[in-house]
């Protein structure tokens, strides 16, 4: 039980990595860059508040 609770941790700490840097290149982003990828801010923010999901 413990080691599924850690695991569980260790998991959201590195989806919380990830999202961290994603947020970094999207910030770093011009606004025709995000048009060429088909992406505006807001929808970038959204996706990124989304709570992390266990599977």
């Amino acid at each position: 039980m413990i080691v599924r609770a850690w695991q569980a941790l260790v998991e959201m700490v590195r989806i919380r990595r990830e999202r961290s840097r994603a947020r970094c290149q999207l910030a770093a982003m011009t606004e025709r860059e995000l048009q060429d990828c088909g992406m505006t801010r807001a929808e970038i923010a959204y996706e990124l508040k989304k709570p992390v999901r266990r599977k």
